[in-house]
């Protein structure tokens, strides 16, 4: 994997005949490391959502029943309308932020919420989000936080 020729990671589009010559599931990895993966939004996804990204690199806005059918995870970095095209962090340590509930604690598990795509570290209920911390704690609602993502994964509990 590596640095695919002009993707733009902050900018979405509407078309796979834009001009961009980007493929659903092309993956590439950024100047610092991280890695991401191209994808249609299923539905609209707010910058710093959890999604599920599926066989057909469909993204969604994670929720608990999702994280229990063994899509990838990724975090979307910009915001999406439903159908447009773009890449999601899928990997990485340095500049990745994610939505997180108020309250939740640096370097505690995260689990899914009952708001879609927004991540806490209370389980009630929940499933678990295994292979991501944060790098800060949230102090405020849905706030956009640091993140550290090491292979993240939906775990059954």
């Amino acid at each position: 994997m590596g640095y695919v020729a002009g993707a733009n990671l902050s900018a979405t589009v509407t078309s796979t005949t834009d001009g961009t010559g980007h493929k659903l599931g092309a993956q590439m990895t950024d100047n610092s490391g991280n890695e991401y993966v191209y994808v249609q939004a299923d539905g609209a996804i707010t910058a710093g959502h959890c999604v599920a990204v599926d066989e057909n690199f469909q993204a969604k806005s994670i929720t608990s029943q999702l994280a229990t059918e063994g899509h990838a995870i990724g975090f979307a970095q910009i915001a999406f309308a439903d159908n447009e095209y773009g890449w999601v962090c899928t990997r990485g340590q340095s500049g990745i932020r994610a939505l997180l509930n108020a309250s939740c604690k640096k370097d505690d598990v995260l689990y899914t919420t009952d708001t879609a795509g927004i991540l806490d570290d209370a389980s009630a209920s929940q499933k678990r989000i295994s292979g991501v911390v944060a790098v800060t704690s949230a102090t405020t609602t849905n706030e956009l936080v640091s993140i550290i993502a090491t292979f993240p994964r939906g775990v059954i509990t």
